[in-house]
């Protein structure tokens, strides 16, 4: 499929789930950038696994936050297409969602910049999620896990700042983020792994032990798909010790939640 989006991702030790997060998206985009910044794990071999002439892979080791804004804007300048969609390493896209990114980025008479949508963020395995209460994401009044994915390439607009706090920003100093009428805001979500374990080297420090709210979303399609010997099951749940850990830890964070802490 030839499509006006080309797929930006930095990867870091994501060997759990970077096979499921490109294959998912693989087919409705043109191209996927994939820069790597210093994999110790299985990584970058389950990439080298995916067939596709889509993928074009780099690898930068050892790089600051501020490096990471100059790499985003070394995206864009490898980006021939009109829109460009973020995709982490532990994000995974349902079909429908995809098809639903696909039909803004190829209406014509679209005015928009940016296109954001909602998040469903899987704690304990792929059955449980965060409740929304606990996003603090706001957007055109709504409140809970949002992210923006996709961005149309323009020469009015660069990434600015330093990681993880870097923005999409005009000449003027302005974030797409402050710009509500300029963001397209999807109804359905994708899936974030982002607090549950990503690598047997974890060196992102985001895991959390908590109980989740039963997900009544279908899964995504890929997590059905053969995969190659070396990609990890997605079917992972917590150990013994980390469900009484996170058995203890729920009520706590739930009353911060509610207190706002």
């Amino acid at each position: 499929m030839n499509t006006p989006i080309t797929v930006h991702m930095i990867v870091k030790n994501e060997e759990q789930w970077v096979w499921y997060s490109i294959m998912s998206v693989l087919h409705f985009v043109q191209k996927i950038v994939i820069f790597d910044t210093g994999s110790t794990d299985n990584t970058i071999s389950i990439i080298n696994k995916i067939d596709s002439d889509k993928i074009e892979l780099e690898t930068f080791p050892d790089i600051s936050g501020q490096d990471l804004v100059s790499i985003r804007n070394e995206q864009i300048d490898k980006t021939l297409t009109d829109w460009f969609m973020l995709l982490d390493g532990d994000e995974v896209w349902p079909i429908t969602a995809m098809q639903d990114f696909l039909a803004v980025v190829t209406d014509s008479n679209s005015q928009f910049d940016a296109i954001a949508l909602p998040v469903i963020i899987p704690v304990g395995n792929l059955f449980h999620a965060q409740p929304e209460s606990a996003g603090r994401y706001e957007i055109q009044g709504n409140y809970g896990h949002f992210n923006i994915r996709g961005y149309r390439k323009s020469s009015q607009y660069k990434w600015m700042g330093v990681f993880p706090l870097e923005a999409y920003t005009d000449k003027v100093g302005r974030t797409i983020q402050s710009k509500n009428k300029r963001i397209h805001l999807l109804k359905r979500s994708y899936w974030h792994m982002t607090h549950m374990r990503r690598s047997k080297i974890d060196t992102h420090n985001k895991f959390k032990l908590e109980i989740g709210e039963h997900i009544f979303t279908p899964l995504p399609e890929v997590f059905f798909l053969t995969r190659p010997v070396m990609v990890p099951t997605p079917w992972i749940t917590y150990s013994a010790y980390d469900l009484v850990c996170a058995q203890i830890r729920t009520p706590i964070v739930k009353i911060k939640r509610i207190l706002g802490l």
